[in-house]
């Protein structure tokens, strides 16, 4: 391959490692998602560097000396969220690849039409807040009433989460505003409504929040030997799930000092 190639391979598996990385993939699916690309290229010196945050990439050819003739690529990838529809559309391109069906060009293209693809409307969204809020307050024991709270509390604090997100404000303040509009819903319906068991609303509407995926991640990172990114992602989870206890702590802190609950 000359260098052109190699640049513009390198280019493409480039993108489709950020793009995973800002769907929330693990750093395993990432590296092994770059390096099945370029092989498939045709690059075979090669070298590869990825954290959370960001990927390294230096390639060269084949005949190169040692240090001579060098590409080397570096994407920073500040935020990600988790997007499962991508991750699924990107491997399933990588396969193709692989395959041999196919090509550069063609891997640009569906590259662009992955990224240009539509995420789920809002409304699915908050839908889905609700049903799982609700589903899942039913489950750890709450009564119907408990279970049809959590829905409205989630659908509502939900669609606050997803104006706060669209800020950039910090993970640690948007989940800790998210958590005192829970607490204090959770509380309103409480006096309002005879027989509601706060702590089985609160339960299930605080699950969407939960930073799960990033969780998992984190773990199979480590399992991996990413150390360095699987401490990255314990801590970023760390950091959602301490915002969340403070917001819904402080509020239900405060109200027990006045005595109201």
């Amino acid at each position: 391959m000359n260098g052109k190639e190699i640049k513009k391979a390198v280019d493409i598996a480039a993108r489709a490692g950020t793009m995973l990385l800002r769907a929330g993939s693990d750093i395993t699916r990432v590296e092994g998602t770059i390096k099945h690309m370029m092989v498939s290229f045709g690059v075979k010196k090669y070298d590869i560097f990825t954290i959370t945050n960001g990927i390294f990439i230096s390639a060269s050819a084949d005949d190169a000396p040692e240090g001579m003739g060098d590409y080397t690529r570096i994407c920073e990838v500040p935020r990600n969220s988790s997007n499962l529809g991508k991750i699924d559309m990107i491997n399933t391109l990588s396969r193709d690849i692989e395959a041999g069906l196919c090509d550069m060009d063609g891997a640009e293209k569906r590259l662009d039409e992955i990224e240009k693809s539509k995420p789920y409307k809002t409304v699915i969204n908050l839908t889905a807040a609700a049903v799982a809020s609700g589903a899942f307050s039913f489950l750890f024991g709450g009564s119907w009433i408990d279970a049809l709270l959590s829905a409205v509390i989630g659908f509502s604090y939900y669609y606050l989460f997803i104006l706060l997100d669209k800020t950039k404000l910090s993970k640690l303040l948007t989940n800790a505003i998210c958590g005192c509009i829970l607490a204090l819903m959770t509380i309103g319906f409480t006096k309002l409504i005879p027989g509601v068991n706060m702590n089985m609303v609160i339960v299930g509407a605080i699950m969407p929040l939960i930073p799960g995926v990033a969780f998992v991640n984190a773990v199979r990172d480590i399992a991996a030997g990413d150390y360095i990114s699987g401490a990255i992602r314990m801590i970023d989870a760390i950091v959602v799930a301490a915002g969340i206890a403070v917001g819904v702590g402080a509020v239900i802190g405060v109200f027990s000092w006045f005595g109201i609950l």
